[in-house]
């Protein structure tokens, strides 16, 4: 029984998690083998979080899987105020981090990753950031995320084990340039973001801790092709999801050095959303194989890592 108060903290803190269909993901059951806490962009719950957390149902990530709306639910103008909020939202990465902190108390040593599209890929480096000095979370996947490429990781990276996957794509001008130019970033700063022309690693004359720290930021570009129009919105889709970012929450460790390459979105996937589902919320998908891997990754001698669509 030592879950249900957690559960009930949980639930406390992420409503969207706690009722409805979305609740078969916040299970004990789940709890028990590690928590994803998937964080959307300044619009809130969406479609767009709600793919995400189909597709590594697909995947069969069999984690708890939950949606935390970090920004204020104000019509219209709290996309606004989420975007150009710093201290807000570095105050909900600190109420994240208080939850984290909660989650490992309770069940120690399982896996914990939080992945955060757009301006909640912001959030989710605040979060990190804001964990005690003795607490990591085993990484950050960020999608599209709209925090400047010039915002420093050293700090966030020191709270990952694994360290921060960035997908990114230079087809999300509209927002992630011209806008966050215009409005900011999520951390204030205006101008490219991270999202859209990827980090600013350290140059030759940077300290070496921080040239150590960035050895664990991987930063993947989704190739224009696979955009489908639509760059912003592209990563959370639930093919993508199940066959470029689930692979990153189910490895117990991730490269240190080295290049990723464009991250490619077999055409059929998305299809498979609308498979069977079982009674504990694990999705199947009859074309998928038996370990319900989607996708791998191989690692050649220098360190680059290409993704691999297994054949389905």
């Amino acid at each position: 029984m030592r879950s249900v108060a957690l559960i009930s903290s949980l639930l406390g803190l992420l409503p969207l998690a706690g009722c409805g269909p979305a609740g078969r993901y916040l299970t004990e059951e789940r709890l028990a083998h590690g928590l994803v806490i998937i964080l959307p962009g300044i619009e809130g719950e969406s479609q767009y979080n709600h793919d995400i957390q189909r597709g590594l149902v697909m995947a069969n990530i069999n984690r708890a899987l939950t949606i935390y709306s970090w920004g204020r639910p104000v019509p219209i103008a709290g996309l606004l105020l989420n975007q150009m909020d710093v201290i807000g939202n570095r105050l909900a990465g600190v109420g994240i981090a208080n939850m984290i902190v909660r989650y490992q108390e309770s069940h120690p040593g399982r896996p914990v990753h939080i992945i955060g599209h757009s301006g909640g890929g912001g959030v989710a480096v605040f979060a990190a950031e804001a964990l005690p000095p003795d607490r990591k979370v085993d990484g950050l996947i960020l999608l599209s995320a709209s925090i400047s490429n010039l915002y420093d990781l050293t700090t966030a990276l020191s709270h990952c084990r694994n360290g921060i996957v960035s997908f990114y794509s230079r087809e999300d001008v509209g927002l992630l340039v011209i806008g966050t130019t215009i409005a900011g970033n999520v951390d204030g700063i205006r101008g490219p973001a991270a999202g859209a022309v990827g980090f600013q690693r350290p140059g030759p004359s940077a300290a070496e801790e921080k040239k150590a720290a960035y050895a664990k930021l991987f930063e993947v570009p989704v190739g224009d092709e696979r955009t489908g129009g639509d760059a912003h919105t592209a990563a959370t889709r639930v093919g993508f999801v199940w066959s470029n970012v689930a692979p990153w929450v189910r490895a117990r460790s991730w490269p240190a050095t080295g290049s990723v390459r464009s991250a490619q979105l077999p055409v059929d996937v998305d299809a498979a959303s609308s498979d069977s589902q079982s009674n504990d919320g694990t999705a199947t998908a009859g074309s998928k194989s038996s370990n319900g891997a989607a996708s791998a990754t191989s690692k050649s001698s220098d360190g680059t890592v290409t993704f691999i669509s297994k054949d389905r």
